[in-house]
């Protein structure tokens, strides 16, 4: 049998890994603003779209297919935009 606490302490850091991962440059140390800000976004639209469902107040799914599209689509443009500037990551 493998080594069980060994697996788990492995697949436990590779699930924490998986925000910073997605909030930094591609060295994974930088934070980047602008994946912090799609973050931010995308949990605002999806904190008012439940709250709307909560207090009974009917969500259209195409306004809220529009708005995710609107906030992917500019983030992603910008994200895009400045992947150039990122800093490469370190060479050992």
């Amino acid at each position: 049998m493998p080594d069980s606490p060994s697996l788990i302490a492995r697949v436990a850091a590779s699930i924490l890994s998986i925000p910073r991962n997605l909030l930094t440059g591609k060295d994974n140390v930088t934070h980047d603003l602008g994946k912090w800000s799609w973050a931010a976004s995308f949990a605002s639209l999806l904190v008012l779209t439940c709250w709307h469902e909560y207090s009974k107040v009917r969500v259209s799914v195409t306004e809220f297919a529009t708005a995710v599209a609107a906030v992917v689509i500019a983030h992603g443009a910008a994200l895009g935009l400045k992947s150039k500037t990122e800093p490469d990551p370190p060479t050992s």
